[in-house]
């Protein structure tokens, strides 16, 4: 599933290429046609993400917002003016059966495309349908406006595994399995101790660290780095996808700091990674 960060980016790029200009918008695959007539020739006025959900704002009467969260498969594919894929999982161009939505501007060099495939979530809401979609979610250490305190109230009477509760989109909005498990490793947190038995100095922390681990992200386009050069074993600047985590994935292989085996196990049907020495229990 496509973690806050990507979709912070997803609203970045939509800013970018379509932001003020009228947008042109038709369903190829026919599942969502009303809604593409709907919003074909409006202006887009502004974005914005809300952990794993993207609002796109355009102009005219409401509704004003098209409302898309990806869930587990869901993705949008950018295109050039020449059709050249520009960011997205490659596809079959001339494949238009799984296009849920397909939004156009520009003209010319300028000219850009999305395509949205396999999303969860694609409609049409007014200010009252993004109030109550945001009103289920927790803060997002991706936004300015995030409170810590709101998730922290949360998770100092919780019970349930920090690794848990960092994973409930209505404690911290946006966190995926990279952030569940690394953001509690570079707390020197272990994933499985309750929301009890954390401390505010260590959700401090916590909340810290995923906050710039994800801004990082975002700036990179999506890319997710969590380790500090001087605990990779390159040294030529290039960071693999060996050496990009410290935990995440990484179950058997030895911790980058201390060298113990990594661990792994299921929490909540999904799994988790830590490392005993750096996160004792």
């Amino acid at each position: 599933m496509p973690e806050g960060h990507m979709i912070h980016v997803d609203a970045r790029r939509f800013d970018e290429a379509m932001g003020g200009h009228v947008v042109h918008a038709e369903s190829p695959q026919g599942r969502f046609t009303t809604g593409a007539a709907a919003l074909d020739g409006r202006t887009l006025r502004s974005t914005e993400a809300f952990g794993k959900n993207l609002f796109l704002r355009f102009s005219g009467d409401a509704p004003q917002y098209l409302h898309v969260h990806l869930g587990l498969i869901g993705g949008w594919t950018w295109w050039d003016h020449d059709h050249q894929q520009l960011s997205g999982r490659p596809v079959v161009k001339a494949d238009d059966s799984n296009v849920r939505l397909r939004l156009r501007s520009g003209r010319g060099d300028a000219a850009r495309s999305a395509e949205l495939r396999g999303a969860i979530t694609c409609t049409l809401v007014d200010e009252e349908g993004l109030d109550k979609a945001v009103a289920k979610l927790g803060p997002d250490p991706l936004r300015d406006d995030a409170d810590p305190d709101v998730a922290w109230a949360k998770v100092r009477k919780s019970r349930k595994p920090i690794g848990g509760l960092l994973l409930d989109q209505a404690v911290t909005a946006g966190a995926g399995l990279i952030w569940r498990a690394e953001v509690p490793f570079l707390a020197g947190v272990d994933p499985h101790r309750p929301g009890v038995d954390v401390t505010e100095d260590e959700f401090s922390t916590m909340w810290s660290e995923m906050r710039r681990v994800m801004k990082d992200a975002v700036e990179r386009g999506g890319k997710e780095i969590t380790t500090d050069p001087a605990d990779r074993p390159g040294t030529d600047g290039h960071v693999s996808r060996d050496d990009a985590f410290y935990v995440f994935r990484r179950e058997g292989e030895p911790c980058l700091r201390c060298g113990t085996a990594v661990e792994v196990a299921e929490m909540g049907n999904r799994k988790v990674w830590w490392c005993p020495s750096c996160q004792p229990r």
